[in-house]
């Protein structure tokens, strides 16, 4: 296939998988007022929860979605828990092991632990008492009781909202409200996700702040995420060495803001950047092939390290070479059961995943690249 055949079906392929604007609005309309409203209930209800403010995340809202709008997500950020440093002192001792690399923990203030136990003398294995002895901010706890008052708020719009099927579930760091129109069988699913600003840069993450480059991001932008700092959620580590009891304490970081502003403004000064669409058509052949258990996620990890070892030619007249380079690099992350995280690159994204899985991945990558045709015609 020639170099201008292989642009010319990317960009078809491109126009097939994306969405289509009377079906955005149209899921929009479905349900954004009535997950603002079981938002708003939450807020009065409880008031540690009575500041969330929505930060929009996910591939619908950086540009990346393909086919369907389906899948929303939205973190519900904390605004009265915003750390604006180290999460607590140096000489403060948490009673805790060192947390896992991309984890930390987070001490309450004094005079906010008291509302943090509902200004109760609750009992430490109170469902509603979401610190322990020490003041350490129990994460699984705090989203129990957030997915709580989710449920409880659907409840009290049930009435209102008699025409849309609700199912409430837990997954990660995730409360899922999967809505089902009972009118027309239609199904979204929305991830909110509780989170803490935290407005410092981890540590964790300075190689990244100072990692050597060849020109993307650029400086200035590299500067602004820094600045902004990062997120804190609450997801418990895979891994055994942890004690189970301290698993519930600890918070993962996340870097959705700044993933989200690397999409959207990474390519400022490019003329027809070719990243969204490379990412859109790797997407759609991940739902499409079914390459569980790879993730979004992965995917766009793996755009940005390509972003960054070649931050040229990504014009749309080389949209064919960069779909070629990333499902090289695709296939070597498979075959070698490594993903480096972008921000965090000692840990490997791929570590829990079945080495004879990742062989049988890495061999269907290899057979889009050898012929993309072949798939992309379908």
């Amino acid at each position: 296939m020639s170099r201008q055949d292989l642009i010319s079906l990317l960009n078809d392929y491109t126009t097939k998988v994306q969405l289509r604007r009377n079906r955005k609005t149209e899921a929009l309309e479905y349900w954004e007022q009535f997950v603002t409203d079981i938002i708003n209930s939450v807020k009065r209800s409880d008031r540690r929860f009575a500041n969330l403010h929505i930060f929009h995340t996910g591939s619908y809202y950086d540009g990346s979605k393909v086919r369907k709008p389906d899948e929303f997500d939205m973190m519900l950020v904390m605004d009265n828990l915003e750390l604006d440093g180290e999460p607590y002192g140096e000489d403060e001792d948490d009673g805790m092991s060192e947390p896992p690399t991309g984890f930390t923990t987070v001490m309450i203030d004094q005079g906010e632990e008291l509302q943090w136990k509902q200004d109760r003398q609750d009992r430490q294995d109170s469902q509603d008492n979401c610190v322990n002895a020490r003041g350490m901010l129990n994460a699984q706890r705090v989203k129990e009781v957030f997915a709580r008052l989710i449920r409880n708020a659907i409840g009290t719009l049930a009435q209102r909202y008699s025409s849309r099927h609700v199912e409430v579930k837990t997954h990660g760091p995730a409360v899922t409200l999967e809505l089902t129109n009972s009118n027309n069988g239609k199904s979204y699913s929305i991830d909110l996700v509780i989170a803490i600003k935290d407005k410092s840069w981890p540590e964790d993450a300075e190689e990244w702040r100072t990692r050597r480059r060849k020109g993307w991001p650029q400086p200035q932008l590299i500067q602004e995420i820094c600045r902004e700092g990062c997120y804190l959620v609450a997801r418990q580590p895979k891994e055994g060495r942890i004690p189970e009891r301290e698993k519930h304490f600890l918070w993962i970081f996340s870097f959705a803001a700044a993933e989200k502003k690397l999409l959207r403004e990474g390519s400022r000064g490019e003329a027809n950047c070719c990243r969204k669409p490379v990412l859109r058509i790797l997407k759609a052949l991940k739902d499409e092939l079914n390459w569980h258990p790879l993730k979004s996620y992965h995917l766009k990890t793996i755009l940005f390290h390509a972003s960054e070892d070649n931050p040229w030619q990504w014009s749309s007249d080389h949209i064919g070479d960069r779909f070629i380079d990333l499902l090289q690099r695709l296939e070597k992350c498979l075959r070698e059961v490594n993903c480096p995280h972008y921000f965090i690159k000692d840990l490997n994204l791929f570590e829990q995943f079945p080495r004879q899985r990742c062989a049988e991945l890495a061999e269907s990558v290899k057979r889009i690249r050898m012929n993309p045709e072949r798939v992309l015609r379908k």
